[in-house]
């Protein structure tokens, strides 16, 4: 591959690289904060799945490196890269940390497609074998989160839940239905 074809190719994996670091960041910080009905579910669902994001940081930094540039690696470099937003606020209730899941797994699948496609069309099979094998993985993660969706759920509503502190202040403890 050409040197001067690296540049978007090389950002595609920088964004991916930083969006998945802001992913499995989001998923500890969830995984901590999770509380209710589903929590040990959710806390090991959620524990499990940072543990299959982290595993494609490495890759994914390493594959900037046989292209012949240096991978980033400051939380600086990495979130002006990433195309996922930090949260402003933390979720209120376990569905909705699924329902912020699900965004950021269809948003990292949406950005992983686009890089696939200019690998492809680039001739670096290299990087769009990658990005498919990572598509998989992200699609598997979002389809079990999805599925808790599907079905309305009290539960997942945090009905019932004991009290989580925000910022030093007890939250609201839903009474039931």
């Amino acid at each position: 591959m050409e040197r001067k074809e690296k540049p978007s190719v090389v950002e595609s994996l920088r964004r991916e690289q930083a969006n998945a670091v802001q992913l499995y960041l989001q998923y500890k910080g969830y995984h901590w904060n999770v509380a209710g009905p589903m929590f040990r579910d959710l806390h090991t669902m959620f524990d499990e799945n940072a543990a299959r994001v982290l595993e494609t940081v490495d890759d994914l930094a390493e594959r900037q490196r046989i292209l012949g540039v240096p991978a980033e690696y400051s939380l600086e470099q990495l979130r002006l890269s990433s195309s996922m937003v930090v949260e402003e606020r933390p979720p209120s209730n376990p569905k909705e940390m699924v329902e912020r899941l699900v965004a950021s797994h269809r948003l990292v699948i949406r950005d992983m497609k686009k890089g696939y496609a200019l690998a492809n069309g680039q001739g670096d099979l290299g990087t769009a074998d990658m990005f498919t094998r990572f598509v998989q993985v992200h699609e598997k993660m979002e389809w079990f989160l999805r599925e808790l969706l599907e079905s309305p759920s009290p539960v997942l509503e945090g009905i019932g839940v004991a009290p989580v502190f925000l910022h030093g202040k007890e939250a609201p403890i839903p009474t039931g239905r």
